[in-house]
């Protein structure tokens, strides 16, 4: 297992770092992939060989994969096969959609309720609702009618017969079956020892991470909704899963107030939106669907559903704390020993005496992806990007994000690898967060530097740089007054090779 406890994490060593970077064991390293556009969210792969046409073989395959599931069990697609199903009363199913939704059937009946695949009906009413929420009776009246439909499943023909009430939305579930048979589409070659797939933070490990260790999977605060999150502990993985749902960047806002995106299948109605569930499991599939029911269960009920489930393990988040549901114990206030909390401790330095930083007030910036890197390709030629602060002198303040952290290719970002190569160290193969959207990311900037210190306000330059593999280097900048407590947005426009950035200076 990587170390997790160096005498300092500056804050690029606990910023988000999508791809691992390279670390090399005698020959042996791990080669990413990633793609802003898949199935609706992010994807990172991690292969760990010593041959990169190996590398690249095994994520072609995992890719391939994934693209053949999407047009199984994507129910937006109105021409995939589960769309058809929901416009059909009786349908003779192919195996992985008849697989996927009895595991659905399944977990309703195991978590009583709190998960289900049932809910189509239901979404309809949340997704046509703007200026207010849904009535509450009709959608309970509807939770309830999905419920009580009688479901046939006929494993001798793979026959599915659907109820009018139900209409089958599988997210929460069929995610993570594309990334367990993608990431064992992706380890068919002997030649690969291990791999990490990550699909929207639904991810899965096998076999060795670079250096015969477990892949190292980053605990960012789920109650914290920004790809840069701090990390609150780390978890040690090698042939299990891990998945986080719960608030996020996919939460609704429906006139003006937020709710999340997960229903409560007895009730219709939203989950409290502060509250993340984190699960371990022997499949993504499993962790994913764990996940989704313990924002309905809570820590009572949960417990005793994670206790069914050989080798699972949970963390439930809420504002005052959280409760660690494990296999073997109803629940306990302390993390178990595979959960690894990460120790903070910070630096000793002299007493600034300038101004500190605006109490609360916190920059907001958003990246959309380069329209060229939302084509699709399956050799994954996605860009290089560093965004980082410093200050008008151009001496660094704090990374704020990367995107393609491998050492030898990020290097291109010269400008970027110039200023920050003393702390651009990622101690994390990749991170447990809840489903991010297609193609954009979202990071912060409270004042603090890389040493853990605020700093004063004023005059700030934010840079974006990318480099493509085998392509063009890009690089812009945009100087920002936060000399006031005063809200302001700025950006830098979409461009082919370099995408957009919207910032914000708000109280947060």
């Amino acid at each position: 297992m990587l170390p997790v406890e160096p005498e300092f994490l500056t804050v690029s060593e606990i910023a988000l770092a999508i791809e691992q970077a390279a670390r090399v064991v005698g020959e042996r390293s791990a080669f990413a992939f990633h793609d802003a556009a898949v199935l609706g969210t992010r994807l990172n792969l991690l292969v760990n060989t010593a041959s990169p046409d190996e590398a690249l073989a095994a994520a072609q395959r995992a890719r391939a994969e994934i693209d053949r599931l999407n047009a199984i069990l994507n129910w937006r697609d109105e021409g995939s096969e589960l769309a058809q199903l929901n416009r059909s009363v009786r349908q003779v199913a192919s195996h992985d959609l008849f697989l996927v939704i009895g595991a659905a059937e399944k977990w309703r009946e195991m978590s009583g309720g709190a998960y289900s695949g049932r809910l189509g009906r239901v979404l309809d009413l949340w997704h046509a609702a703007r200026l207010s929420p849904p009535d509450p009776v009709e959608a309970r009246r509807r939770a309830e009618a999905a419920a009580n439909a009688r479901v046939e499943l006929d494993p001798e023909t793979n026959t599915i017969v659907r109820p009018e009430a139900v209409r089958f939305d599988l997210d929460g579930l069929a995610k993570g079956y594309v990334v367990d048979c993608a990431l064992q589409a992706a380890l068919a070659s002997p030649a690969i020892s291990g791999a990490l797939l990550d699909i929207g933070g639904d991810i899965r490990c096998a076999g060795e991470a670079p250096g015969a260790s477990d892949w190292m999977i980053g605990l960012p605060d789920p109650l914290t909704p920004w790809d840069n999150a701090a990390l609150i502990g780390s978890v040690g993985l090698r042939d299990r899963a891990i998945a986080t749902s719960g608030c996020g960047p996919r939460d609704r806002l429906v006139g003006g107030e937020r709710y999340s995106a997960t229903l409560n299948p007895r009730t219709g109605w939203p989950i409290p939106h502060d509250l993340s569930a984190t699960t371990l499991a022997g499949s993504a599939m499993e962790a994913d669907a764990l996940a989704t029911a313990l924002l309905c269960l809570g820590p009572g009920e949960g417990a005793d559903l994670v206790r069914s489930i050989p080798g699972a393990s949970a963390r439930l988040a809420r504002p005052d704390g959280a409760d660690w549901l494990l296999g073997v114990t109803r629940q306990s206030r302390e993390a178990p020993p595979e959960w690894s909390p990460i120790q903070f401790k910070s630096k000793s330095s002299p007493a600034r005496s300038e101004p500190k930083w605006h109490d609360r007030w916190v920059a907001f910036v958003t990246f959309t992806a380069p329209p060229r890197q939302m084509k699709r390709d399956l050799a994954f030629r996605s860009p290089y990007v560093a965004i980082w602060i410093s200050d008008t002198e151009n001496r660094p303040v704090r990374t704020l994000f990367l995107v393609g952290s491998i050492k030898e290719w990020q290097e291109d970002n010269y400008i970027w690898w110039g200023q920050n190569r003393a702390s651009a160290m990622q101690i994390v193969s990749s991170r447990s967060l809840s489903t991010r959207g297609t193609g954009e990311y979202r990071v912060l900037w409270d004042g603090i530097d890389e040493s853990g210190k605020p700093v004063p306000p004023g005059r700030y330059v934010l840079h974006v740089e990318t480099s493509r593999e085998r392509g063009k280097h890009t690089y812009r900048s945009l100087e920002l007054d936060f000399s006031q407590a005063k809200h302001f947005t700025a950006e830098l426009p979409t461009s082919e090779e370099s995408g957009g950035l919207v910032v914000s200076f708000d109280r947060f």
